[in-house]
């Protein structure tokens, strides 16, 4: 880990996982992806598969990496699997509706002129949390031989059960998986 206060530019943000293997810091970087790793599949995200069906093509994926620093000074690893979207074709819906700010404020200054109790929250992981429809095939990703050393060689790609972030969908899913929900507990559109 690099000490607070340390400035060395070089050792942030790796573009790669290559990159990450060549930093000093490379056991933390491990340490974020492992910890991003589990929450995947804790999650469920996927399915190790050994082949694709005809006429489907594997999505490549990519870790991105970023350094964050905390309020008191402290620094945090964290790395996040992403899936290239951008190689994804014959994609479905992908439109979801979001709130304008407009609306917002709207709701905003009712609650303030009514003495309405406001509240909000982030959910975290948000895209992570929708099933997926489609069959949707991914690329093992790198790191993936000491990450999961029990996964069996013959299974080559991953189907993906659940969301990643930057899969076209994943916006959509996650409009219809909280629709659905927020509908069942009786509230109305």
């Amino acid at each position: 880990m690099l000490e607070p206060g340390a400035s060395d530019e070089a050792e942030c943000d790796p573009l790669s996982y290559r990159e990450a293997l060549e930093q000093s810091c490379y056991a933390d970087w491990k340490e974020a992806m492992w910890a991003e790793f589990r929450s995947l599949i804790e999650n469920k995200t996927w399915t190790y598969c050994s082949t694709v069906p005809g006429g489907s093509h594997p999505i490549g994926c990519k870790w991105l990496y970023i350094l964050k620093t905390n309020p008191d000074g402290s620094r945090r690893f964290k790395a996040r699997l992403v899936i290239k979207g951008y190689e994804q074709t014959d994609v479905g819906e992908t439109f979801a509706l979001v709130a304008k700010l407009v609306s917002f404020s709207t709701m905003l200054a009712l609650g303030a002129l009514n003495g309405w109790e406001i509240d909000h929250m982030d959910v975290v992981t948000a895209y992570l949390n929708p099933p997926v429809n489609d069959d949707i095939y991914m690329l093992m990703p790198e790191g993936i031989e000491w990450l999961d050393p029990n996964r069996a060689a013959s299974m080559t790609v991953c189907k993906l059960n659940k969301a990643l972030y930057a899969l076209k969908q994943a916006p959509r899913l996650w409009y219809e998986h909280i629709d659905e929900f927020l509908l069942s507990v009786g509230f109305r559109k």
